[in-house]
């Protein structure tokens, strides 16, 4: 009898992330305020940041970025 085996056709890589304190613990309550793991909530932001670069060119979201 034959099982069916279902793999996630897009696999994930890890990398190293370090956070400034502020960020890692707005990350952290974020995450138990909305019950959303932080690897989700990581991934959506930098989907998002991402899709602004393409949306608007690079500089411009790069000068926002580095105001804040």
């Amino acid at each position: 009898m034959a099982t069916d085996i279902q793999f996630n056709a897009t696999p994930y890589r890890q990398f190293p992330l370090r956070l400034p304190a502020h960020i890692a613990e707005e990350l952290d309550r974020v995450s138990r305020s909305t019950r959303i793991n932080k690897s989700t909530i990581s991934r959506i932001a930098l989907e998002k940041f991402l899709a602004e670069i393409d949306r608007s060119g690079a500089g411009a979201a790069i000068e926002e970025v580095c105001e804040i």
